[in-house]
């Protein structure tokens, strides 16, 4: 039997992957086009680089250095439909959550010049939050950015990206 506890492990954890990439809650044609994608941002943490917010690991997270209006970026590789986008606090910092992403702006592009508004959330996230942004019907991008848009200098921090979409 403990033989088979690395096997089981692996199993587990390639399920959580496939239910972080596929439509949970939405259409079934829908999926997390931003998975292990690259990832761009403003300034660069030492520890928590950009890929840390599309790696499917909510235990983790990507941040900027402190700023005015810093940014993250996720290039898809492709264009894709958008659905919606959801952006997810860290949950390891209860007093960093609301400091750390708040008063954003999510944009997607075809290119990183054309980005249109899909949404802003003018609060302030609670630890582990979930901010759900959905585009307007037939938005196209291959880039999606969320920046924080108000407020004094601060760090963006996130502990996940996840982009609902499908192919064009």
């Amino acid at each position: 039997m403990p033989a088979m506890m690395p096997f089981v492990s692996v199993c587990l954890m390639l399920a959580c992957l496939w239910q972080i990439q596929s439509s949970q809650g939405h259409p079934s044609d829908l999926h997390n086009v931003a998975y292990n994608k690259r990832v761009t941002v403003s300034s660069k943490h030492p520890h928590h680089g950009g890929s840390k917010a599309v790696n499917g690991l909510f235990d983790d997270f990507a941040t900027t250095d402190r700023e005015r209006s810093p940014w993250l970026r996720i290039n898809l590789g492709r264009n894709y439909y958008i659905h919606e986008i959801e952006v997810f606090a860290r949950r390891d910092c209860p007093h960093c959550a609301g400091k750390q992403l708040h008063n954003i702006d999510v944009k997607v592009g075809k290119t990183k010049d054309s980005m249109r508004m899909c949404g802003h959330y003018s609060a302030s996230a609670r630890p582990g939050g979930q901010i759900a942004i959905w585009c307007p019907y037939g938005t196209v991008g291959r880039y999606v950015q969320v920046q924080i848009v108000r407020g004094e200098a601060s760090h963006l921090s996130v502990a996940e990206v996840i982009v609902w979409g499908k192919r064009k």
